[in-house]
Order: structure tokens, then sequence, then C-alpha cells
């Protein structure tokens, strides 16, 4: 399937790994009109990513906008918790996400990785967004014991309830980039984390190796983009390299 219509899009998180590969790969459709890479062959035929004709990032108030330049970005500062009216959009990515160590409490975890995704979802259907595209977690399920997971269960189970036409929601396991690069502090955790996965990762099954943020950014775009109506969880060889 190819997709050439341009679509207003926003886009919730481009500070982060997979955010900033998310308005990347919107942006470089956008500066060729025909998508980067242009055309390529993949589950279900070929397919190229669509440029689009505005992207509006939101970030929060108080926090740096992402650094591109770009004529058709355009960057709006929102307080999540009492999120604005968006202009008409027509596709959202939601990217939010923060950690348990860098929250300091499961309130504040929850009010970024739960209310600001469904307040940002909610306002995005609000401007006529019909497809959607976010990212959780590996292991989601609202009626987990663990927290951590429990809060990522809830807000899909919660997303699938407001209606938009192509739902798609990313659960990789780890995330692999340079969070120096995007002046984030460095988590501990999770570089020991990286080191045992990547040692390990011959023998780890496909649904949990870690993978690089912008491989799963470019399988999100590509899905929604290419994914007609209905809800569609990309877990493991879903989220490889296209």
């Amino acid at each position: 399937m190819v997709v050439d219509q341009a679509r207003v899009v926003a886009v919730a998180g481009a500070t982060g790994l997979v955010g900033q590969a998310v308005l990347a790969a919107l942006s470089a459709a956008d500066a060729n009109g025909t998508g980067h890479p242009a055309r390529q062959s993949g589950k279900g035929g070929s397919w190229a990513i669509q440029p689009s004709s505005a992207v509006h990032v939101l970030h929060a108030l108080g926090r740096r906008a992402p650094p591109i330049a770009h004529l058709r970005v355009h960057a709006h500062a929102v307080d999540f918790s009492a999120m604005p009216a968006l202009p008409p959009i027509d596709d959202v990515y939601i990217t939010l996400g923060t950690t348990m160590a860098a929250a300091g409490s499961q309130r504040a975890f929850r009010a970024v990785d739960y209310d600001a995704v469904m307040a940002t979802a909610r306002a995005a259907r609000a401007a006529g967004a019909t497809r959607c595209g976010v990212v959780t977690a590996m292991g989601a399920k609202a009626s987990s014991a663990f927290f951590y997971n429990r809060v990522k269960g809830e807000v899909e189970r919660d997303l699938e309830a407001l209606g938009f036409t192509t739902l798609v929601i990313a659960q990789p396991s780890l995330l692999l980039g340079e969070r120096a690069a995007l002046q984030q502090a460095p988590r501990a955790a999770e570089s020991l984390s990286m080191k045992l996965f990547q040692w390990a990762d011959p023998v780890i099954p496909a649904a949990y190796r870690a993978r690089p943020a912008v491989d799963v950014a470019r399988a999100l775009v590509r899905a929604v983009q290419t994914r007609g109506a209905g809800i569609f969880r990309l877990r493991g060889s879903d989220l490889d390299p296209f």
C-alpha cells in the first residue's frame, strides 16, 4: 500500500528518543515529498512515508522545544494538565514517557505516562484526528500487579475507548539510543540493562530484545500511515528495521 496524501500531524514527546525519530521521519518525508526512505518493500507490499502538510509539536511548558528547524514544524508549549484546544489535525503520535526514578513518585509518573498521554489523545480527537500512534511498553496490562505495567495497560485500554479509526500501539522492550545527545540525564539502571541485553541478544526471544528507538519510531510511523481501520500492537519483529 502506498500512501501519498499529505496530512496534518501532531507529535507529543518529540524531545525523547522515539519522539525525535518520529519527528525526523515526518520532516524528511515533508522535505522531499515522498518520504525517507522514499519507497520500501514491506509487509503488505510497497509503501512510502507520506509527506505532512504541517507538523505540530507539543512540549511541556518550561521545557525546551525540539531542536529542529523546518518551515512546516510548529512548536507549541502546552500545559498537559490543562490541555488547550489543538488546531485541526489528522494524525497524532504520542511518545510521552518518563521513569519512576526520574519522576520520583508513582503520582508524578502517572501524571506523565497516563494523564498527559490521555490529555493529548483527547485533544487530538477533538481536533479531528482519526489515526493515533503511541508508545507504551512490553508487558502493558491494566490488571498487572506491577505499577509500571498497570499504568501502561490502563492507557492502552482508555485510548482504545476514544474511537480512533486507526490506533497503533508500539510495545518495545528496552529502547536503545544516545540520551546525552538529547540533553537527557543518563539512566544508570537503563545503561546496565542495555549492556546485559546486548550481551545476551543472540539468545533472547525476539519479543524481548532491546531495539534502537529509531527503528521503533519508523515502524510506528509506517504502521499508522499504512494500516487500515482497527487496533494494532507492534511487538517483537514488528519493530525490526524495514
